[in-house]
């Protein structure tokens, strides 16, 4: 009977300690839990904020350098273009108006600009 007294006893030690252990772990592992989660949240929101502002650099530094390509090559395009147009109509003001001349003259003096812009984008390059 002793023995088995002692037995019981000894069982009864075992059980509470390990619902001491357990009950000191349970509070360590919410605390543990809640910091891990506002870590990670606050990493994540930076993490974004960074993410955002790299990308409104990158779309800042695109619009500059269009900006500047257009400043650059706008404006030794626009008397070109203009010329041969004036050329064309001057030359034969008597001849009543030809719809399709008109747009052959508008084309032929697109095209010039357009070899006049790609001349002098590869001799500036």
């Amino acid at each position: 009977m002793e023995n088995n007294k002692n037995n019981n006893s000894t069982l009864d030690e075992i059980l509470e300690e390990d619902i001491a252990a357990r009950r000191k772990k349970k509070s360590r592992g919410c605390l543990t839990r809640f910091l891990l989660i506002v870590t990670l949240l606050v990493l994540f929101f930076f993490g974004f904020l960074y993410v955002t502002q790299y990308l409104a650099d990158l779309e800042a530094e695109a619009r500059v350098r269009a900006i500047q390509t257009i400043n650059a090559n706008s404006a030794p395009d626009l008397p070109a273009a203009e010329e041969p147009t004036q050329a064309i109509e001057e030359s034969d003001p008597t001849a009543t108006p030809d719809v399709e001349l008109e747009r052959t003259a508008t084309i032929a003096a697109q095209l010039t600009s357009v070899a006049d812009f790609q001349a002098t984008q590869t001799a500036g390059e």
